[in-house]
C-alpha cells in the first residue's frame, strides 16, 4: 500500500573553473560502529504503510534539448555539498541537483513515492525503520550506490558523534534519538530510535523542504575535515546532474547526468532526467540584476517578487508562483525563565492582535502571493491544517488590554510597569523578497499600537543561530521565512516536545503542552496522527509562542526560453527540473 501523505510547496569575471572528477576513496576503516549483518529483517506493522511503484509503461527516446539552462539565486549559503553544513536557502537547490534521496514524490507531491529505496516499513512499536536499498543505483562516477553508502550516511547524519560537528537542527535532534544503525541483509538498513519517529519517512525525501538528507558515497570516516574538503571540491552524487566546475561566490555548473536512476528503462513511472544538457547557477544578490538579466535573456529563472513582473512581462517572460512555498513566522526566542516577559501568554497574544497581517499583505505583496492563512509552519496543506489555526484578526484595542492585564504600560494604561526594550531579530536574505520591510512594519506596529520601544536588529542566518543556541535571543522576537511542510511533525515535536535536556532552546516549560505534543507525534497511524493534529495544533496556537502571520506563494521569474515549468507546491527553491522544457 502506497505511503499517502494528505492533499495539500554577472558581473564578476570567471576566474579559474575548479573541475571535478574522479571517485571517492575506498574506506580501509570506518569509526562508525561495527556492522553485522542480522539474519532475518525487521518485522513490520501492518498500520504503517510500504510504498510501491506501479509497473512503468515501456521506455521511450527523450529528446534532450542540447542548450543551457541559467538559473539566478540571491543567496547560495556556504556553498558546501553535505546537508550537515549547508546553510541558505539555495544550498537546497544545488543538494537537490548534486544529491539523490531515498525516497522520492510523485509529480502532484500528493504522495511519498521509491527512490534509492525501493521500499522502506515501520516495525510494530515504531521504533524501527527499514529500508530496502535498490540495486543498479550508479554514482555520478559510474561506480553503483550500495547499501552500505546508506549505512555510512546514516551513521555520518545521525550516529552517536553527530553533534559534536552537526549544524542542521534536524540532524541533532535524530542523532539524540537514534539507538541503532546496522545493514540487517546486504540490501536493507535499519535505523532504530528510543522512540516513535513517525515522520521519519517524510525526512529521508526529496519533498522534506528542509531537511536534505541526501545519500552521500562512503568515506573512510564518518567524520574527518580533510575528507569533508576534498568532498565540498569534488562532490560525487546520484543526482539529476553533475557538478562540473565551482567558482564560490559566483557559479556553479552542471551537466545532465544520463544514468539518473528515475527513469523507465529503471522501472519507474516516470522519467525525472532533465530534458537539457547543462545548466549554470549563479550567485546575484541584487534582484534589479536578476531581473535584468531574465528581460535580456541572460537568465532562464531567477528569484524575484512582484516589483519586477512589468519588467520580466518586458523581455517576454513571466512569473511563476510555487504554491505555498514558505511560511512566516515570528516566533520567541526561549520563554522557559520566569523573568522572561515572554512567559505571560497575555504578552504574546497582545503582541499577536497588533500585527495588521493584512497591512503586510497589501503594501508588501498582494493576494496573489501572500495568503493571511494558517498557523506557523502549518499551511491548508499541511497535514493537520484546520481553520481554527488562522492568524488572529488586527485589534489593537484588544492587544493593549492584555497588555495591561499582564501589568505593562501602554498609551491607554500609563500607569503599568515599563516593558523595556523588545529587540526584533532578522536575517537580511531569504527565499521570499521583503524580509526586512515585513520586520519594519511588525516593529512599527508594536511601537505604534502599543507604544513599545523596539530596536530591529538584521543579522544573517548563521548568526542568528549562533545567537540563539548561546541564549542571546532568549526573549527576543525574529521574523522570518521558512520551508512550508506537508509533515511538520519534526518542527512540532522540536519545539514542543522537547525538553531543555533535549534540545536548546525550546520554546516553553509548560508540562501540560509537552505531554499533548509527546502523544500525539507518537501515534503511528497516519490518519490517526492527522486527527489528532487538528486537535492539537489549535492548543499549540492558543499559547502564541508562535505569532500567526501567513504563508506565501514564493515567485519566480521565468524567461521565454522556458516553454514548460512545473514546480512542486510547498517547495521554496526551484524544484522538478524534469519538467523543464526549452524552446
Amino acid at each position: 500500500m502506497a505511503t499517502k501523505i494528505v492533499m495539500m510547496l554577472l558581473g564578476l569575471s570567471l576566474i579559474l573553473a575548479v573541475a571535478c572528477g574522479g571517485a571517492p576513496a575506498a574506506p580501509e576503516t570506518t569509526a562508525a560502529p561495527a556492522v553485522e549483518p542480522t539474519a532475518a529483517p525487521v518485522e513490520s506493522a501492518t498500520s504503517q504503510p510500504t510504498a510501491t511503484l506501479q509497473v512503468a509503461a515501456p521506455p521511450t527516446d527523450v529528446e534532450v534539448n542540447p542548450g543551457k539552462l541559467t538559473i539566478m539565486e540571491g543567496d547560495l549559503g556556504n556553498e558546501r555539498f553535505d546537508w550537515l553544513w549547508g546553510t541558505g536557502a539555495g544550498s537546497r537547490t544545488y543538494s537537490r541537483i548534486v544529491h539523490g534521496y531515498l525516497i522520492s514524490i510523485d509529480s502532484r507531491r500528493t504522495e511519498l513515492v521509491p527512490g534509492i529505496a525501493s521500499d522502506w516499513s515501520l516495525s510494530a512499536d515504531g521504533l524501527t525503520w527499514t529500508f530496502t536499498i535498490r540495486r543498479g543505483v550508479k554514482w555520478h562516477d559510474g561506480s553503483e550506490l550500495t547499501a552500505q553508502d546508506v549505512l555510512w550516511t546514516f551513521q555520518h547524519d545521525f550516529g552517536p558523534q553527530a553533534p559534536e560537528y552537526a549544524s542542521q537542527t534536524t540532524a541533532l535532534k535524530l542523532a539524540g534519538l537514534t539507538d541503532e544503525i546496522k545493514l540487517t541483509e546486504p540490501d536493507k538498513v535499519s535505523l532504530t530510535t528510543k522512540v516513535p519517529v513517525t515522520e521519519m519517512a517524510d525526512n529521508l525525501s526529496e519533498g522534506c523542504n528542509n531537511c536534505i538528507m541526501s545519500v552521500l558515497p562512503k568515506r573512510a570516516k564518518v567524520h574527518d575535515l580533510e575528507e569533508e574538503a576534498a568532498y565540498d571540491s569534488n562532490p560525487i552524487g546520484a543526482g539529476i546532474m553533475r557538478l562540473v566546475s565551482h567558482v564560490p561566490a559566483y557559479v556553479m555548473s552542471f551537466e545532465r547526468f544520463d544514468d539518473f536512476y528515475y527513469q523507465p528503462a529503471n522501472g519507474f513511472p516516470e522519467d525525472k532526467r532533465v530534458n537539457f544538457q547543462s545548466l549554470d547557477l549563479f550567485l546575484v544578490p541584487e534582484e534589479s540584476s536578476r531581473a535584468a538579466a531574465i528581460r535580456a535573456g541572460e537568465a532562464d529563472i531567477a528569484t524575484a517578487s512582484l516589483g519586477v513582473k512589468q519588467q520580466v512581462e518586458a523581455g517576454g517572460g513571466r512569473l511563476v508562483f510555487v504554491q505555498e512555498g514558505n511560511v512566516i513566522e515570528v516566533m520567541w526566542v526561549n520563554c522557559q525563565q520566569p523573568q522572561y516577559r515572554c512567559q505571560d501568554k497575555r504578552v504574546r497574544q497582545a503582541l499577536d492582535y497588533a500585527i495588521d497581517k493584512e497591512l503586510i499583505r497589501d503594501r508588501l505583496y498582494s493576494p496573489e502571493i501572500f495568503n493571511v492563512k494558517g498557523w506557523g509552519p502549518v499551511t491548508p496543506s499541511t497535514i493537520g491544517y484546520t481553520p481554527e489555526l488562522d492568524p488572529r484578526p488586527f485589534d489593537p484595542d484588544k492587544a493593549r488590554q492584555l497588555l495591561a492585564e499582564a501589568g505593562y504600560k501602554t498609551p491607554t494604561y500609563p500607569s503599568g510597569k515599563e516593558f523595556g526594550k523588545l529587540i526584533l531579530v532578522t536575517p537580511p536574505s531569504s527565499p521570499l523578497p521583503y524580509t526586512v520591510e515585513g520586520a519594519q512594519l511588525v516593529a512599527d506596529f508594536w511601537k505604534r499600537e502599543l507604544g513599545l520601544d523596539v530596536e530591529l536588529n538584521v543579522i544573517d542566518s548563521t548568526g542568528i543561530t549562533k545567537k540563539r543556541d548561546a541564549g542571546d535571543l532568549n526573549d527576543q522576537v525574529y521574523w522570518y521565512p521558512n520551508e512550508a511542510r506537508i509533515d511538520t511533525t519534526s518542527f512540532i515535536n522540536r519545539r514542543y516536545g522537547s525538553t531543555p535536556a533535549e534540545y536548546f532552546p525550546v520554546l516553553h516549560v509548560d508540562q501540560e503542552v509537552r505531554a499533548l505534543v509527546v502523544e500525539a507525534v507518537g501515534i503511528l497511524d497516519p490518519d490517526e496522527r492527522a486527527a489528532a493534529y487538528k486537535k492539537l495544533f489549535p492548543r499549540l496556537r492558543e499559547e502564541a509562542y508562535e505569532l500567526t502571520v501567513g504563508y506565501a506563494n514564493t515567485p519566480w521569474a521565468v524567461g521565454p526560453r522556458i516553454l514548460t515549468w512545473e514546480p512542486y507546491p510547498l517547495v521554496a527553491h526551484p524544484s522538478a527540473l524534469h519538467t523543464i522544457t526549452l524552446k
